[in-house]
């Protein structure tokens, strides 16, 4: 009971982290399409060293007559696990706002590419369970601030961009943890010219615990952009998502 109660208080983080990738997710690029970001946290202090991460996009073939692709965000944690990793979402290639929003549902399939322990995947029945267990709800919501292109250069390039308002509230409430809430609100500046659109992001996170409330300021930046045109090695998919993997061999 102890190791499923410290697993389900882990989705708190996990689920912080989905609402920063899901602006990611529309409109994706071609295959082949990477870009490399820079996560910073301002406030509080101290703030401690940057991060950095790379999304990328693969081709997934086609799945029910649709195009899908792999949306690949590098390295990260996810759902507990003790190493960092690159962490796949296999998406329609023309996934909507709307769709993007809610990125756990909307993938078709989840592989983590653990580098010890071995990759591992989840089927969109093994996120529904997960969710029910973990008391999972969320909303994320991406709309215009403005409707004219205003300029934002960082180092020696300026781009074109639009600016839009971000809000997410998630709340994890599973049996024997006290229920976590996880406001983000911010701005996003996008510009279409990039392969994932996003130039620029900030936010604020609040996590509300019982009656503890933290709150960090974040920022994330693109540092730069391209295309891979070399084949990408084949996927390992490993185990499917068992719970009780996740408890004992993280």
């Amino acid at each position: 009971m102890r190791n499923l109660v410290a697993l389900l208080a882990l989705l708190g983080s996990t689920a912080g982290a989905l609402a920063q990738w899901n602006i990611f997710a529309e409109k994706l690029p071609a295959p082949g399409s990477w870009a490399t970001y820079q996560i910073k946290k301002i406030t509080p202090e101290p703030a401690g060293e940057p991060s950095t991460i790379k999304l990328s996009v693969r081709d997934g073939g086609m799945i029910k007559d649709k195009p899908h692709v792999w949306l690949s965000v590098e390295p990260v944690a996810w759902l507990g696990s003790s190493n960092k990793a690159p962490l796949r979402f296999l998406v329609p290639k023309d996934l909507s706002r709307e769709g993007a929003n809610k990125l756990l549902e909307s993938s078709v399939e989840i592989l983590f590419s653990e580098p010890v322990k071995g990759p591992w995947h989840m089927l969109p029945e093994d996120v529904a369970s997960i969710a029910e267990k973990a008391g999972y709800k969320t909303t994320n919501t991406l709309e215009p601030e403005t409707t004219a292109l205003e300029p934002l250069t960082l180092g020696a390039k300026t781009f074109q961009c639009r600016r839009l308002k971000m809000e997410s509230y998630t709340i994890i409430d599973p049996p024997f943890v006290k229920k976590q809430t996880i406001i983000l609100r911010g701005t996003v500046w996008r510009d279409d010219a990039t392969p994932f659109g996003v130039v620029q992001a900030k936010w604020t996170e609040k996590t509300i615990k019982a009656d503890k409330t933290r709150e960090d300021e974040k920022v994330i930046t693109l540092i730069e952009f391209g295309k891979d045109e070399t084949p990408p090695p084949p996927l390992e998919h490993g185990e499917r998502f068992s719970m009780m993997r996740l408890l004992f061999n993280r």
